[in-house]
């Protein structure tokens, strides 16, 4: 079975039927992937640990978790998944095997939020994380409900049984130390608000949003190589899933800039941003600002 060439698609919009992304149960799939392990879902259970059943369990929605966040790529033939790591999984596996860095689930977050290709209206690549954390700004603001949530699910996709599960999984995946609990994307108020947060604004952090960046960059504008800021921002909504003000932006663009990442370019009234890297280039230097 050849593994896809492209690794991006758009996962099914209640792909995690009721489970949530736990990160003992994806850091097995990297294992199993680095491997090229195959099979059915009952085999990749017993091979990884990741319980599962006939009609159903964890293994599936964790290889579409995985897949969300940019960690493996896959080929399903009838029943039969094959798996291997893209870059950014071979990364992950080398330097936080058991994601436990909060760098890490940052942008493995921010990757489960992103757009999936320019096709119109915008939608996901997991589209419930994207309708919440890059569309949402207008609708639910920065502090929301879940019922507000659901509401707009609803609005997106027309009544569907499966919605307000839906809603409780993606806001439950920060709420649980399990999960992405302790990056601190959502705070939940005593009333039952749910307050978005800002990608954290430490330098360290820097190296992981521009491996973001180019990853971004190589899915959605693969054949540019300089590019507007204010037609990436407007097209990726990057920021928004960020929740960064221009000043944030600004003060991440100049240490790229700094690290011979990116090339600003000034002269046109907008910044254009020029690629200086390969996308591995930037991937191999994520945790370089760890100690």
């Amino acid at each position: 079975m050849e593994l896809n060439k492209t690794d991006v698609f758009a996962l099914p919009l209640n792909f995690p039927q009721t489970f949530l992304p736990e990160r003992r149960f994806l850091a097995q799939l990297l294992t199993f992937a680095q491997k090229g392990g195959a099979g059915d879902k009952i085999t990749i259970g017993a091979e990884t640990g990741i319980p599962t059943g006939k009609s159903t369990g964890k293994v599936e929605p964790m290889i579409y978790y995985a897949c969300g966040m940019g960690l493996i790529r896959v080929n399903k033939t009838s029943s039969q998944w094959q798996l291997g790591l893209t870059s950014l999984g071979r990364i992950v596996l080398q330097e936080d095997p058991f994601l436990s860095e909060p760098h890490t689930l940052w942008l493995l977050h921010l990757m489960l939020s992103r757009r999936f290709n320019l096709s119109s209206p915008a939608s996901g690549v997991a589209d419930a994380w994207f309708a919440l954390f890059a569309e949402g700004g207008f609708r639910l603001g920065s502090r929301f409900t879940q019922a507000s949530f659901l509401d707009f699910l609803i609005d997106r996709h027309g009544e569907k049984s499966y919605l307000k599960s839906l809603s409780g999984v993606v806001i439950r995946s920060y709420l649980e130390d399990s999960c992405l609990g302790h990056i601190n994307v959502l705070q939940q108020t005593e009333n039952e608000f749910f307050v978005k947060q800002s990608a954290p604004s430490e330098t360290s952090f820097f190296p992981f949003y521009a491996a973001f960046l180019y990853l971004v960059w190589d899915e959605l504008f693969n054949s540019e190589n300089q590019i507007s800021l204010d037609h990436f921002s407007q097209e990726t909504r990057c920021f928004s899933v960020m929740a960064w003000d221009k000043t944030m932006v600004v003060r991440w663009l100049e240490w790229m800039t700094d690290k011979g990442i990116i090339q600003v370019d000034r002269y046109t009234g907008t910044p254009m941003l020029l690629r200086l890297h390969e996308t591995d280039q930037v991937l191999s230097n994520s945790y370089s600002e760890l100690i």
